[in-house]
């Protein structure tokens, strides 16, 4: 599946406006068609204690989304993309979640910090729940990442971090996808969990022997994956690392100046997590790059 159309939400404040052109840049590379959408709140004109007429209040929020959505708009058609901006009122995750559904979103880019200006981790944000509900990927753009000082984004490397497990090898398989839309290089790596390694080594009263057999399997599974890779005459570069696997990801994304990285939300297992505390969650809240992140169901549905 590649990107043809890009939901694009914005609150109005300057990380999801900078979140927004991260988005847009990424739609350029795509050529895809660009859809803005702002909610306005209705929990705000509900809140408990509000005596007021929370209808005018409502109205009023409404005017604000439609006006910032149409800017936003504005300026991807400067931009030269095709773009269109839509207003809905609700709870903004679920509008959000339920507009992608209802319109086949390809893919949403959404910032992971928003009003107020205050860098949040993803968890209970508006930003957690699209990425736990979402039936499509989402790409999410923290603050550094939308860092609107640096050049214009651009796709030229792609890494897919995979831990052997079926949710991760099914980012591969999207993520190749990607990497020929962009024509990009896939970088594959794969990190000897060193948390892992010790608890095994306490439960076998060994060390190396967990080592080598996890190196080994590491080996065969990137191995597998660049021969795939290659075969669609996709350019692979593969690579194992010992360590804390999201630092490690984020480090090498560093290091090997990656542009894209893409995730899934669950990982060794084989079932579904919250983001909360997971590899995944580290990545998007650090990485210096947008992070497209995949649920198990949504992968399985393709």
């Amino acid at each position: 599946m590649t990107i043809e159309t890009l939901l694009i939400p914005t609150d109005g404040s300057d990380p999801a406006e900078a979140a927004a052109r991260r988005g847009f840049d990424l739609a350029a590379h795509c050529n895809a068609a660009v859809h803005v959408l702002s909610v306005a709140d209705s929990s705000i004109a509900t809140g408990a204690g509000y005596s007021g007429d929370s209808q005018s209040i409502r109205n009023r929020l409404r005017e604000q989304a439609t006006a910032r959505a149409t800017a936003l708009r504005d300026d991807a058609t400067e931009r030269g993309l095709e773009a269109t901006a839509t207003t809905r009122e609700g709870i903004p995750s679920k509008e959000i979640v339920d507009y992608a559904d209802e319109h086949a979103m390809d893919a949403i880019a959404i910032g992971t910090s928003g009003r107020g200006g205050v860098t949040r981790a993803v968890v209970g944000s508006v930003a957690d729940k699209v990425v736990r509900t979402a039936s499509v990927p989402v790409v999410t753009i923290n603050p550094e990442a939308a860092n609107e000082t640096a050049e214009a984004l651009t796709i030229d490397s792609i890494l897919l971090p995979t831990d052997g497990s079926d949710t991760a090898e099914a980012v591969i398989q999207y993520g190749f996808e990607l990497t020929t839309q962009f024509d990009a290089t896939v970088h594959l790596l794969s990190v000897i969990d060193s948390d892992r390694v010790q608890m095994l080594s306490a439960l076998t009263g060994t060390d190396a022997d967990i080592v080598a057999e996890l190196r080994e399997r590491a080996t065969d599974v990137l191995d597998q994956r660049a021969a795939e890779a290659r075969a669609h005459d996709i350019d692979a570069v593969t690579t194992i690392r010992d360590g804390v696997p999201a630092e490690e990801i984020v480090g090498y994304a560093d290091t090997e100046s990656i542009d894209l990285i893409a995730m899934g939300t669950a990982g060794r297992g084989g079932f579904e997590r919250f983001i909360v505390g997971s590899v995944t969650d580290d990545v998007v809240r650090t990485a210096a790059v947008p992070v497209v992140t995949m649920r198990p169901n949504e992968m399985d549905s393709d």
